[in-house]
């Protein structure tokens, strides 16, 4: 009977993260429409956006695992570096930018319950965002990134390995408080696996992990 209420309550917190995950992406979805709704005008406080400009930032983030890893927590800081490649293509609210993104975690935080909390260090090499650039403040944006992490201990626990690769889609947005200066958050789900590096790779299928940052943007 402990077994079973254990698994019946871990599953109630797994299911409770998740619609937690998604009100977070409803909320993000509502904010940039309300942003797009006002002033749609060329310029404004996100005219930085619409060019190519390079871009520099600091993060910080975090989240949990999901299903039959809800007892993994990821804790993340560090900076990024990107630019705006192109200018305004497309259609209507299609209309945006395309933004390459890198990202170096010096902290890369893996807590595992019943194992270990352990450091780690990331690097995002290729985040690909595609900004919807119609508002004069609010820029959301959808993305996509690859990546690796190192950590100081195996993850997962086990015979599994240090080195682990990163990926998964996300939705996000950027809120410009004046010309060339950005609030960003991000909501992304994270694949983990070593791809069999070690001998095992039970890896972490699914995660939901948030991040907060802020942008200083450069032509």
């Amino acid at each position: 009977m402990g077994t079973v209420s254990r698994g019946l309550v871990s599953g109630l917190v797994s299911r409770k993260r998740l619609r937690l995950a998604v009100l977070g992406a409803l909320l993000l979805s509502v904010a940039a429409c309300r942003g797009q709704s006002s002033d749609t005008v060329a310029g404004g406080e996100a005219a930085a956006i619409r060019g190519q400009h390079w871009v520099v930032g600091v993060l910080a983030g975090g989240g949990s695992g999901l299903f039959d890893r809800d007892d993994v927590q990821f804790a993340r800081a560090g900076v990024r570096v990107g630019r705006v490649l192109t200018h305004e293509h497309g259609p209507g609210f299609l209309r945006g930018t395309l933004e390459w993104d890198a990202e170096i975690m010096p902290v890369d935080y893996v807590l595992w319950s019943d194992y270990r909390n352990v450091y780690g260090v990331g690097v995002n090499p290729l985040i690909v965002k595609w900004n919807f650039t119609r508002g004069r403040k609010v820029v959301p944006y959808l993305m996509a990134q690859g990546g690796v992490l190192w950590s100081a201990h195996n993850v997962p626990p086990g015979d599994t390995s240090h080195f682990n690769f990163l990926s998964g889609p996300g939705l996000g947005l950027n809120y410009f408080t004046r010309p060339g200066r950005s609030w960003n958050i991000d909501l992304r789900s994270t694949h983990l696996s070593s791809a069999s590096l070690g001998n095992r790779n039970p890896g972490v299928n699914a995660s939901l992990q948030l991040s907060v940052g802020y942008n200083w943007w450069r032509q």
